[in-house]
């Protein structure tokens, strides 16, 4: 639900009070360039140097390829990298703000963003806005617009505020101009020509791609084993060239990778995010069947769909270690029942084809497992210089961290 609303803010007033609401309507826009949008602000400002270095440091970030090898070179580096936080002040309004919207409206588990203006006498609230895929327009491209409006609409003074809410952070890298980049464009137009500082809360660290980044596609199970035997990138190429079909990850993936994977034992759920149904890795259990006569094998094929669809609750979202995940199985498929049709050589069969089934399977969550935390911290550190570099030049006008929820 698209919406603007507007409550008074009686000074020392903590909590203020209900208000109205009125639709405001959804508006198209047009991207707009780097250079362009800061020209437009150079018209309305004599600070021409403040506009010339915020160029020049957020330039590096137009160039995806690089910006992605200078994320990759930092968690090589093993340097520090985390989340930046919000200040307790200005995470305490956004709570604020979010409960007030929250009970306002009903906001999906899902991208969105909202904004607030914040005045001496009143605050103005519109949102949520979500993604509209079908014009790969996104949620912030909407906030973005409304800000823009509301702003030039409304009696704003120089001790207003703006704050803009969204639950991934914006994004570095589209088809246009990325989000992140537009609202630093856009918090430094609106510093110079309304003198109005913006502060930008996001919820969870989205990178380039979020969870959709693909450069880890290539670190399998057996990437994985062999990283973990290797003490060093030359003894890892050279074990990895006595391993039919793997070919090496370069240095600088072997070294982010290695440092994700703890020695000894890991624990790790078998529900994962990304990856193939996990019943896909059982397919190979029909084999069984595949020479006996067509009634026997009807038989045997509802054998094994029965088995795999039982073993469903060996599936958790608790962590075990791999050998605790390959017992648990071990230990269910003894116990279980067949069929009194199936005889004592084919029970055999089926038992040793599942637990070989079961160990891809659990050896494919565990690779995904492994990628899903290359790509967390990869997002994570992304975020983090992105916002280290953007703080250098616009401290003065723009406030972005993460906002725990």
């Amino acid at each position: 639900m698209d919406s603007l609303s507007k409550r008074p803010r009686p000074d020392g007033c903590e909590e203020p009070q209900q208000y109205g609401k009125k639709c405001f309507p959804d508006r198209t826009t047009q991207p707009v360039s780097l250079i362009s949008t800061f020209t437009c602000a150079k018209k309305e400002t004599s600070n021409l140097s403040d506009t010339t270095e915020i160029l020049e440091q957020m330039s590096s970030w137009t160039d995806t390829p690089n910006s992605v090898r200078k994320v990759l070179e930092h968690l090589k580096s093993k340097q520090a990298a985390g989340d930046i936080i919000l200040e307790d002040s200005i995470r305490g309004k956004f709570l604020s703000f979010h409960r007030d919207i929250t009970d306002e409206c009903s906001i999906e588990d899902k991208q969105h963003s909202w904004g607030v203006i914040e005045k001496q006498e009143e605050v103005i609230m519109y949102g949520p806005y979500y993604p509209n895929h079908n014009n790969r327009e996104h949620s912030e491209d909407v906030v973005i617009r409304q800000t823009q409006e509301l702003l030039e609409s409304e009696d704003v003074s120089e001790d207003s505020k703006v704050f803009i809410f969204t639950l991934n952070s914006p994004c570095l890298v589209r088809n246009t101009n990325p989000c992140m980049l537009n609202l630093v464009q856009k918090a430094h137009e609106w510093w110079s020509v309304y003198g109005v500082k913006t502060h930008v809360g996001f919820n969870r660290s989205w990178g380039f791609k979020g969870s959709k980044e693909s450069l880890f596609r290539d670190v399998s199970w057996s990437q994985v084993e062999c990283i973990n035997q290797s003490a060093d990138y030359k003894s890892y190429c050279e074990a990895a060239e006595r391993i039919p079909e793997l070919h090496p990850l370069c240095e600088t993936m072997f070294s982010v990778t290695k440092h994700l994977l703890k020695p000894g034992p890991e624990s790790f759920p078998l529900i994962t995010e990304q990856g193939p149904d996990w019943k896909s890795y059982f397919r190979d259990m029909h084999c069984v069947a595949a020479c006996k006569p067509e009634e026997e094998k009807k038989l045997l094929m509802g054998e094994v769909s029965l088995l795999v669809e039982t073993a469903r609750v060996l599936l958790s979202e608790e962590s075990n270690s791999l050998e605790g995940h390959l017992e648990k199985a071990r230990a269910f498929v003894l116990k279980y029942a067949f069929s009194s049709h199936v005889c004592d050589a084919l029970q055999a069969d089926l038992r040793r084809a599942f637990e070989e089934s079961w160990m891809k399977m659990v050896r494919g969550k565990y690779a995904e497992f492994v990628r899903e935390n290359l790509t967390e911290d990869f997002n994570q550190c992304t975020v983090w210089l992105c916002i280290k570099d953007i703080q250098k030049v616009a401290e003065k006008f723009l406030k972005i961290g993460k906002l725990p929820l």
